[in-house]
């Protein structure tokens, strides 16, 4: 007969009743009962009939054995914010095959992370008894990191000169934690007399997106005051043709 399972093939069926030509029965010995086969195959019962005269003959009953087959579920997935939620190694499911005995995964096979946003694999191999293999894949599905900076810097100096000192950009990280690199700054002009300097620096994330960072220093006008006037007594008004100095201010 045919079965599905090995299980089934330990059912020990009953031989057949025989009589000889004189209508004595003939009482068999046995079962030899035949090895389980691996996963798909045949597994045999045998009975050995011996008459008076010491002939035999051998009744076999065989068992031809299916192989087992298996199902495995849905893949897993889910969306996560970080490249390092991603590193959670999930657990594969348990399976089990048409005769209800485990089937055990190997792995799993790791796949690589992406560079900013994009997708992790963590995939496990199912192996049934006749050698018929099946993949399970998790797939973690990582979104892109974002970032914000602060506001831009400002100071008000007196002087032009105290606008060339460059400022330090704030560090900033993304998202998920992640230094973003800084470029810069490029440097305004310096205005005439008063006025605003700015020193203005890029921020760029993995997935290149980028913002700028300005600092700005506003320059107050510059003023001045001048000594009290001159004056002097001379005699003559030919004296008085004398240009005087103006003082350095």
């Amino acid at each position: 007969s045919t079965v599905t399972c090995v299980a089934d093939a330990q059912v020990v069926p009953t031989p057949p009743a025989v009589t000889n030509s004189c209508g004595a029965t003939i009482t068999p010995t046995g079962p030899v009962v035949g090895p389980d086969p691996v996963c798909g195959g045949t597994k045999t019962y045998t009975w050995t009939y011996t008459d008076c005269t010491g002939s035999s003959a051998q009744y076999v009953y065989t068992y031809t054995v299916l192989p087992t087959t298996f199902t495995l579920p849905a893949n897993g997935s889910s969306t996560v914010p970080c490249i390092s939620d991603a590193q959670v190694v999930p657990p594969p499911p348990s399976v089990n095959d048409s005769c209800g005995d485990p089937v055990t995964p190997t792995g799993p096979v790791v796949g690589a992370d992406p560079a900013c946003s994009g997708t992790k694999t963590y995939t496990w191999t199912y192996a049934d008894c006749s050698g018929g293999t099946q993949d399970w894949v998790y797939t973690y599905t990582i979104s892109a990191p974002t970032f914000s900076l602060p506001a831009g810097g400002v100071s008000t100096v007196a002087c032009i000169s105290d606008a060339q000192v460059v400022p330090t950009p704030p560090a900033v990280n993304n998202s998920c934690g992640t230094p973003l690199i800084i470029s810069g700054p490029v440097v305004g002009a310096d205005p005439v007399c008063s006025g605003t300097k700015t020193y203005t620096f890029t921020y760029t994330d993995c997935t290149g997106s980028s913002a700028q960072w300005i600092y700005t220093y506003t320059i107050s006008p510059p003023t001045f005051s001048l000594p009290a006037g001159g004056a002097a007594t001379v005699a003559c008004v030919s004296d008085a043709q004398v240009v005087p100095t103006p003082p350095a201010v």
